[in-house]
């Protein structure tokens, strides 16, 4: 009964099994991908800036006349800082001029300005000489040392008012 039992209980060669994990670094990396993609999506969401709204830029001729403006209401001509008023008050005007014109009129002399004027076609003949007129008796106050009077200032600051009104 051995031999012959055993004999009996003989069965054909299986076929070839799967092997459990031939896919399996397929499914991981996949897994591993959709986790990463997962985590960079929350840590947008949760570091996402709100959007800062943003402002119109102001207008050169608003910062110059809000600038004479905060001139005028200064003390430096009850003070008799003399000086200290021309300086401030031309380089409002070259600075506003700067923005409007796209003229580096700061680093300029007077003279290198009104040069770099004279083939613009944004400013009238009238409103170049002007400018040439104010400027050189700004340079008088800050660097001949001319002292105008009170009267003579205020006619400054009006005149640079004008200006800047009537070119903007």
């Amino acid at each position: 009964m051995n031999a012959v039992n055993a004999a009996l209980e003989l069965r054909d060669i299986r076929g070839p099994v799967a092997i459990p994990g031939e896919w399996l670094w397929l499914w991981i990396l996949l897994g591993s991908l959709l986790v990463a993609g997962a985590a960079i999506c929350l840590w947008r969401l949760l570091n996402r800036k709100k959007a800062v709204p943003v402002l119109p830029a102001i207008p050169a001729w608003e910062i110059a006349l809000k600038a004479l403006d905060d001139l005028a209401q200064g003390k430096l001509v009850a003070q008799g800082k003399v000086k200290e008023y021309y300086s401030e008050l031309s380089g409002i005007v070259r600075r506003y001029i700067e923005e409007r014109l796209e003229v580096r009129a700061p680093e300029m002399t007077t003279q290198e300005f009104m040069d770099a004027l004279r083939y613009s076609d944004k400013l009238t003949a009238a409103q170049q000489k002007y400018l040439v007129d104010f400027l050189n008796a700004s340079d008088m106050v800050k660097f001949a040392k001319f002292i105008p009077s009170a009267e003579e200032m205020h006619q400054g600051l009006k005149l640079a008012r004008t200006f800047v009104e009537e070119t903007r």
